[in-house]
């Protein structure tokens, strides 16, 4: 890791330096120094905005082994859709190997390090900030302002890192078994894995502090939707606390983040995902100036894009999902869904349809949402995302407050007693797109409610993984001989399958990359040791 974590470094800081013109005349990158970086407010400023650019940068040259990195969107789709059971990436089995969660104990793969690699450089240059904000001449207030920012990049890349990394919290023997490294100074050398327990403790230490910095200022992201404020360290509190099982904790911070923003009606819903709105929280900006082309999220999921990585194989909803939703739901119709009696497509592989009623019926209905000369069709493919230009112009939503409907609603059911509130928020948030829905149903029945309609709103937005994993579920794909829709590839059981239960494929966790290990003396283990101790020297 001493080799690995230094790179970080130097690319961390010439990344802070570059994103804002102000900053584009300086010294080489080795030159480049701290004081330089923090001498005032302003350049704070361009290094706190530079923490978003980590984000929304292209990682395809960093020897990961395919293209299409791109910080944040990649562990939306990756990570966070295509491994879940509830979006298939059409017919591309090429990518079998991530899809189906293969890699998690495959310590020299590049899906395997890119998540690590990722997190810890936007951790690396957070804790610049973090720890020589304070160093820049300027107001207080300002100072703050940055700072509490840094800290919210940090908690949210920690959570994110054990929600891949780690073990459920079900498992985690209270919290005692293996977390990550937790770097919290500028130092580059050994370091151990921190417990799950300790690296929650310092996500909630970080958010703890973020908020009551930015409660000291006065000052504002405005509408830079891609910086983050204390409703997103509210958001971001309110995922790890659900992680963790703290349930009122959860719910508290579920509601404080979705204050001050509205839901999105059924016209703003079809526009695309591809531009803020009142409702979301926080994106990824991608404009002409910063396009990443084909390396771009919409150039893998948007429905109209020119780029064959998408337009061969834009996403599919799970069968199973949709059928639970009503046909008159505002959204439904967002997907490709096949209509009784209705024929032409393969149920063999991928569902792809060449002809027959339903492939002329989506090409006519679906015209001004795909790309008509080259867009393939598959039965229950999702037209959501639309990129605006280009092969993939578009902001990528990261948090929006339907989700935090969700968090607290799924957070009250698990407290119980609260049924009469969860129906006024799973009311609230179907609502806009089934006018006349009504809710009432209790205990178990509603708690299923909740994780259905949070499924189907989030599609595609990065968070399946995430909750199946800590929702404690067996993997379930089914393919068309099973009353589903997924490719056989992406259905099988067995080792390579990507049906398995909620123990398989290393419960879930990626190991630890090589990277680290070869360079961090004191984790020696890339999978974790059964019951796992801080003081084992099995690391």
């Amino acid at each position: 890791m001493k080799k690995s974590i230094i790179t970080l470094c130097i690319f961390g800081a010439f990344g802070l330096i570059s994103c804002s013109d102000d900053y584009l005349d300086v010294s080489p990158e080795k030159d480049v120094s701290t004081s330089m970086i923090f001498a005032n407010t302003q350049m704070l400023d361009g290094a706190s905005n530079g923490l978003s650019l980590i984000m929304s940068d292209s990682y395809s040259s960093g020897g990961f082994g395919r293209q299409g990195y791109n910080g944040e969107a990649t562990i939306t789709l990756w990570y966070g859709s295509y491994r879940s059971s509830d979006a298939q990436y059409s017919n591309a089995t090429s990518y079998v190997d991530i899809v189906n969660s293969n890699y998690n104990e495959v310590a020299t793969s590049g899906s395997t390090y890119f998540p690590w690699y990722y997190y810890y450089k936007l951790i690396s240059n957070a804790n610049s900030i973090i720890i020589h904000g304070n160093e820049a001449a300027g107001t207080q207030e300002e100072r703050n302002f940055y700072i509490a920012q840094a800290l919210v990049y940090r908690a949210h890349a920690y959570t994110q890192l054990v929600g891949l990394y780690s073990k459920r919290w079900v498992e985690s023997r209270n919290g005692e078994s293996r977390g990550v490294p937790l770097r919290l100074d500028d130092s580059t050398g050994d370091i151990a894995c921190a417990s799950l327990g300790e690296v929650y403790d310092q996500i909630y230490a970080d958010l703890d502090q973020a908020l009551d910095l930015f409660s000291q200022t006065s000052l504002t992201r405005g509408d830079k939707l891609w910086r983050t404020d204390a409703s997103i360290a509210h958001g971001i509190y309110s995922r790890a606390a659900l992680a963790k099982q703290d349930w009122a904790t959860a719910a508290t911070h579920a509601a404080e983040a979705r204050k001050g923003y509205n839901l999105m009606d059924a016209t703003e819903y079809w526009k695309g995902f591809n531009t803020a709105n009142s409702e979301w929280m926080w994106e990824t900006y991608t404009d002409a100036t910063e396009n990443l082309g084909v390396y771009g999220f919409f150039a893998y999921v948007g429905a109209n894009t020119g780029s064959s990585k998408g337009y061969k194989n834009i996403g599919s909803i799970d069968k199973g999902l949709i059928e639970q939703i009503p046909a008159d739901d505002a959204r439904y119709d967002l997907f490709m869904v096949p209509k009784e009696g209705e024929s032409g497509w393969s149920t063999s592989d991928s569902g792809r349809a060449t002809k027959g009623d339903f492939y002329t019926r989506v090409k006519k209905e679906y015209a001004d949402r795909i790309d008509s000369k080259n867009t393939y069709i598959y039965a229950y493919m999702c037209t959501k995302f639309q990129k605006i230009d280009d092969r993939s112009i578009g902001c990528t939503p990261l948090m929006r407050a339907a989700e935090m409907i969700y968090n607290e609603a799924e957070a009250l059911c698990m407290l119980g007693g609260n049924d009469a509130k969860v129906r006024s928020l799973i009311e609230e948030a179907v609502r806009p797109y089934q006018p006349n829905y009504t809710c009432s149903l209790s205990g178990d029945a509603l708690l299923t409610e909740v994780k259905l309609y949070k499924r189907f709103d989030l599609w595609g937005e990065g968070r399946h993984f995430f909750d199946q994993k800590r929702w404690n579920v067996d993997m379930v794909r089914k393919g068309w001989s099973e009353g589903g829709n997924w490719h056989p590839q992406f259905a099988g059981s067995g080792s390579t399958g990507g049906s398995f239960d909620k123990y398989g494929k290393n419960n879930w966790c990626i190991c630890i990359p090589n990277r680290e290990t070869d360079y961090n003396d004191l984790i020696n283990y890339n999978i974790e040791p059964e019951n796992w101790t801080k003081d084992s020297p099995r690391q």
